[in-house]
């Protein structure tokens, strides 16, 4: 038990370097925004535009720290963050979407003096063949902040996690609106199970459209016998037109038992609803698995049933079943023996009632 516990906590340690290295801290050293007037406004670049233009946008990097600062700044596609939500793709993407339209596309390498406030500019180039609709790109700074060795369960072991910040400013570009294209799709979905034991849910949900969109709808999934396993209003926030987003969805309330599952997904927007069936299997190893994890990280405390002591004692069912064969032989050997002896006796009854006739001969006279 001692060495599963040890096991998870690893796990979980190493998961939580990899999330840290995308996500930004709010203990950020630096600030990027577009123009005063625009910032103290919405805060992003909105601009009407038509097939072919370029446009350029001013931006501002600000070094709160009292010592140089190294950052880096790049263009990006805007993106959504997990469950819909304004976000963007880091650094070593490529851009496919309004971030290849911006100009320069190499990513810059920056170092900031003390309280230094440095301006620079990003080049917007439309594309001619632009359709209507509404396009986002997101103008990004980064900053990495190598962290001192943290010890591990082990004196011998470290773990030296680096932490990012990243900050963006959107450029949201519209043409023709009223006329965009709504049109959005449920691609996939997986099942797996986070490091605590709770099943996880994820629904692939893209927006092929021109335009943002924010549905809302809901997830159901039923067992096999169609009762109600887990169920989940929600409401996105931004997908962006071209972009796929990870709908994650946990169930906490429950353990899933092997069975299998299908699971009902549906999504509302701009007056639109499409829905689709997924199915997936829980085996028994799945589900052991995941009643261990749960009880390791003390999220449930399961009593022992009297089936899953038969499954960890599998040599008692095999017993049972040839003391079933054995006797079930026993009782068809004993029945035809029976089966045989009542025949006999019959038989012998028949020839005890049924004498045969003796036949007599007589003497003649000559």
């Amino acid at each position: 038990m001692e060495i599963r516990k040890v096991g998870a906590l690893l796990f979980m340690l190493c998961m939580s370097c990899f999330g840290l290295a995308g996500i930004a801290s709010a203990d950020s050293s630096f600030t990027i925004s577009p123009i005063k007037a625009v910032e103290e406004g919405r805060g992003y670049y909105k601009d009407t535009v038509q097939p072919g233009q370029v446009r350029e946008y001013t931006f501002y990097l600000r070094n709160l720290k009292n010592e140089p600062l190294p950052l880096t700044v790049y263009p990006a596609d805007a993106r959504p963050a997990q469950n819909g939500g304004r976000s963007f793709g880091e650094k070593e993407q490529p851009q496919t979407l309004v971030g290849s339209w911006l100009s320069p596309q190499k990513v810059q390498n920056v170092t900031l003096a003390p309280k230094e406030e440095r301006q620079f500019s990003f080049r917007v180039k439309v594309p001619k063949s632009l359709t209507p609709g509404q396009y986002v790109g997101v103008v990004a700074a980064e900053e990495r902040i190598p962290a001192s060795p943290a010890k591990s369960l082990s004196q011998q072991a470290s773990v030296a996690i680096d932490v990012v910040n990243r900050a963006g400013v959107q450029i949201v570009l519209e043409y023709k609106p009223k006329q965009s294209k709504h049109t959005m799709s449920i691609d996939a979905f997986r099942h797996d199970y986070i490091p605590a034991g709770n099943s996880r849910l994820t629904i692939d949900l893209s927006n092929s459209g021109t335009i943002l969109e924010k549905p809302k709808g809901k997830i159901i999934v039923r067992d096999s016998k169609n009762q109600v396993m887990y169920q989940s209003d929600y409401a996105a926030d931004s997908i962006y037109a071209g972009t796929t987003a990870n709908m994650v969805y946990v169930v906490n309330e429950k353990l899933l038992l092997p069975d299998t599952y299908s699971v009902y997904y549906e999504a509302t927007f701009s007056g639109k609803t499409i829905n689709r069936t997924f199915n997936f299997t829980v085996t028994r190893e799945n589900s052991q698995q995941s009643k261990q994890a749960l009880i390791d990280s003390g999220k449930i405390e399961v009593k022992q049933t009297f089936e899953d002591w038969l499954w960890q004692h599998s040599w008692i069912i095999i017993l049972v079943f040839f003391l079933f064969i054995l006797i079930l032989i026993l009782a068809v050997w004993l029945s035809l023996a029976l089966s045989k002896r009542k025949k006999k006796e019959a038989q012998s009854q028949d020839d005890s009632t049924n004498p045969i006739p003796v036949e007599q001969s007589g003497a003649g006279s000559s």
